[in-house]
């Protein structure tokens, strides 16, 4: 496939689409570029021109799962709480079944290829940063003594356990878990000094 191709309309996304169904199928290490090549009709050529390398392809179709959508519920929803920024992401991660499964393999793949742990790391610690930032201003405005970065540490863990749990395949009342994860970051806020 010549440069032309590469980086003809709809290139990418056919590469994130197939990366995206073979990872969730096969996992990170059981998928290659030869793979992702074959379902989605490209070339080597057209995955490093614009990814740079498998590892990046990964990061991008985790990406897609969460850090992107987690990105346009905090754009488009100025104003949310911790609870309900919670609730939204929490709904993202449900909307459709394959998304925890999906985050649950490259998570799993990432502790065995030291670069993507590095990349993922980092793409963490960005998600992290944004959700502090995004919450702190409610916080200074409705519960000054609130920590952000803890509460932003809860709202992580709290998706990220739901998502492993669905990964494996454990039965989770999506409206128990949203409804006590709602309940537990309002009493935690409720209860700094400044907003008690």
């Amino acid at each position: 496939m010549d440069v032309t191709d590469r980086r003809a309309p709809g290139a990418r996304e056919a590469i994130l689409q197939a990366a995206t169904a073979l990872i969730r199928d096969r996992g990170v290490a059981g998928t290659s570029i030869s793979d992702v090549i074959a379902a989605s009709g490209t070339s080597a050529g057209a995955i490093y021109h614009h990814f740079g390398s498998k590892e990046r392809l990964v990061l991008e179709v985790g990406r897609g799962a969460m850090a992107v959508p987690m990105g346009m519920i905090m754009s488009t929803s100025t104003g949310l709480s911790p609870a309900e920024l919670f609730e939204a992401a929490l709904n993202r991660v449900t909307e459709d079944d394959t998304t925890p499964e999906l985050l649950l393999q490259i998570w799993a793949g990432a502790k065995s290829e030291p670069l993507l742990w590095e990349l993922l790391k980092g793409e963490v610690g960005t998600v992290k940063a944004s959700i502090v930032s995004f919450i702190h201003g409610w916080c200074e405005a409705h519960a000054p003594g609130a920590d952000a970065s803890a509460i932003a540490n809860v709202i992580m863990s709290l998706i990220t356990g739901y998502a492993v749990q669905r990964g494996l395949g454990l039965a989770v009342d999506q409206v128990a878990y949203r409804d006590l994860g709602v309940r537990m970051l309002r009493a935690a806020l409720a209860g700094t000094p400044a907003a008690s």
